[in-house]
């Protein structure tokens, strides 16, 4: 009895297995098109470049004004590259991001910079006194605005579409205690 429950068992599933092996069907007609999700932002990050001098007569330091047509959140941030080299032969350039660290027979230098909504400030530090051999002179740089959002902003925004007190209290999702008339 065993082997015939195990010979109709096994029959069953050969029968199943190999019936799932025809020939596929037609591909039936598309969907309908869903609806049309919200528009992406338009916003991508922007580059600008310009020429630098770091040198004894300035401290070491050159500031950037960020060009008009680029308005610079609280959120956002900005990057920094210096041209370092061209390889003729295949036609590219060499960037490098800043900060740059170097090494020499004095100690370490340290070429950073630093960014407020309206200027680019870059600078030279070292663990040493600087002089006139430590100066550069014409140093390309490109600035990258990178546009950003807060990740806890999309609460904020939605607590400035309240327009009642009531609509308030409801998104925060207490009671809001009034301590103006104690």
């Amino acid at each position: 009895m065993k082997k015939l429950i195990k010979f109709f068992i096994t029959a069953i599933a050969m029968f199943l297995i190999l019936s799932g092996c025809g020939e596929r069907g037609p591909v039936g007609p598309e969907g309908p098109r869903g609806p049309q999700g919200p528009a992406g932002p338009e916003v991508i990050p922007t580059s600008f470049e310009f020429e630098a001098d770091l040198l004894q007569s300035n401290g070491f330091e050159f500031f950037q004004d960020i060009p008009a047509e680029i308005e610079v959140f609280e959120s956002d941030v900005m990057l920094a590259y210096v041209f370092e080299d061209y390889i003729e032969e295949d036609d590219l350039e060499v960037w490098r991001q800043l900060p740059l660290t170097e090494f020499n027979s004095n100690g370490t230098v340290l070429l950073d910079f630093d960014f407020t909504f309206v200027d680019l400030r870059f600078f030279q530090q070292a663990n040493y006194n600087l002089g006139a051999a430590d100066e550069y002179r014409g140093l390309l740089i490109r600035a990258v605005h990178v546009p950003a959002g807060f990740l806890n902003q999309q609460k904020t925004m939605q607590l400035n579409s309240a327009k009642t007190f009531s609509d308030l209290e409801a998104m925060l999702g207490f009671k809001v205690k009034d301590i103006g008339n104690q």
